[in-house]
């Protein structure tokens, strides 16, 4: 995408059950796309939310903080319950924290996390903190992730991330870790074994710490980071329809 486009939330509307999903760091509701359309065929009302930041420029993103992301998604999960009479949310890496931030925060009636880490890597940390004084931007170099002609259309992140954001995602990541065993909501956790972002032990800590009685891990044996539009997206889809069929109940 380019600076100056604008990528906004959408909504897919469907019963009395909803669904907010959260797109990840530095990305946009695109990424969502595809699982939002697989929820709503099942007759779930689905909201991709735009967090605070995020789908426009890497400007707007190094004026907000990880309050704000975790605000917008608030807002949004908020707006979705007064639209339905029950609703979950999920989220892809920092989405996924942020789900689960909101598990803790909310009570939902289901979280699911997917490709969420719960710290940054190390190098990742040591060297934003060492070049944010005299570099506050730094340039994407390499794009990993799907390449298929019927998902790349929907990989849409920015080109620069301002470094100073990466020390609130720090923040974001240690609060959320703080208040994993506040949730008694039923979480899924779903990891791809390929993932080169997320520091290895993530998805056992997000399930051995959580006190929910429910608490189902998935291993998508063939994906990456970006898990809802990678080769595992199908299996994904289903193991989150199976889930929430279970636990948002009909009226």
């Amino acid at each position: 995408m380019t600076d100056r486009a604008v990528i906004d939330d959408f909504s897919l509307a469907g019963g009395d059950r909803g669904c907010l999903l959260l797109h990840g760091f530095t990305g946009s509701p695109l990424e969502m796309v595809p699982m939002a359309e697989a929820l709503a065929r099942d007759g779930l009302t689905v909201h991709v939310a735009r967090l605070a930041g995020h789908g426009t420029s890497p400007e707007d993103l190094a004026r907000t903080s990880w309050v704000d992301w975790v605000n917008s998604a608030r807002e949004a999960y908020r707006a979705l319950l007064r639209r339905c009479r029950v609703a979950s949310v999920g989220g892809l890496s920092m989405g996924g924290a942020i789900a689960l931030h909101l598990a803790a925060t909310e009570a939902p009636a289901a979280a699911i996390a997917m490709a969420t880490p719960v710290r940054l890597r190390p190098l990742v940390h040591r060297l934003a903190r060492a070049a944010r004084p005299v570099l506050p931007y730094a340039p994407v170099l390499m794009r990993m992730g799907p390449r298929s002609p019927e998902v790349i259309r929907y990989r849409a992140s920015y080109p620069r991330i301002p470094l100073g954001a990466l020390g609130d995602l720090s923040q974001l990541l240690d609060h959320t870790r703080e208040l994993l065993p506040q949730i008694r909501v039923p979480v899924l956790v779903a990891q791809g074994r390929w993932d080169w972002a997320v520091p290895s032990d993530s998805a056992d800590v997000i399930t051995s710490s959580v006190a929910s009685s429910v608490r189902r891990l998935v291993w998508l044996p063939g994906s990456g980071h970006l898990v809802t539009l990678d080769r595992d997206r199908a299996m994904l889809f289903d193991e989150v329809r199976r889930f929430l069929r279970e636990h948002l109940p009909a009226a």
